[in-house]
């Protein structure tokens, strides 16, 4: 673990790299990132945007340029589903709840998976869930066994 901690995580410098370990990044809940004299929320919108700065801090780091921008985390606001028709969105000034909130909530949802084929196997499954009240199985199909593989031994 590193060498100076917080109650929430690893100290880290506006780089995202572990106070005191050189060469060390911890992002997500993990890290105790201070930007503007407060800490940056442990929630999934900061672990992305930290992942994707550390990730494009790395790959420059090995083209050997130099990072000048230290991580500077974009509040995007907040969205929960409290309900089914429910759902409340907070950004900023905007204060919003209902159906409508809830319809936004699943729109972004969708919009924000990364493959086609994903968005439309979650629509295909929340029209199921929502119209039928039945929960999707989430099975991970593998492919059949021949005898005498290496399929057949732990490795």
């Amino acid at each position: 673990m590193a060498p100076r901690q917080t109650a929430r995580g690893a100290l880290v410098d506006p780089f995202l790299k572990v106070v005191d370990a050189p060469g060390v990044f911890v992002v997500g809940d993990a890290a105790s990132v201070i930007q503007n004299e407060h800490p940056v929320p442990g929630v999934a919108q900061a672990a992305i945007q930290e992942g994707r700065y550390v990730g494009r801090l790395i790959a420059k780091e090995l083209m050997e340029r130099k990072v000048k921008r230290p991580f500077c985390y974009f509040d995007k606001g907040n969205m929960a589903v409290v309900g089914k028709n429910y759902a409340v969105l907070e950004r900023g000034w905007l204060r919003t709840s209902g159906s409508l909130t809830w319809l936004v909530w699943a729109f972004v949802h969708i919009i924000s998976l990364p493959q086609l084929q994903n968005r439309l196997r979650v629509q295909r499954q929340w029209l199921w869930s929502y119209f039928t009240g039945q929960r999707s199985s989430r099975l991970i199909p593998e492919p059949p066994r021949t005898p005498g593989t290496a399929n057949d031994y732990p490795s």
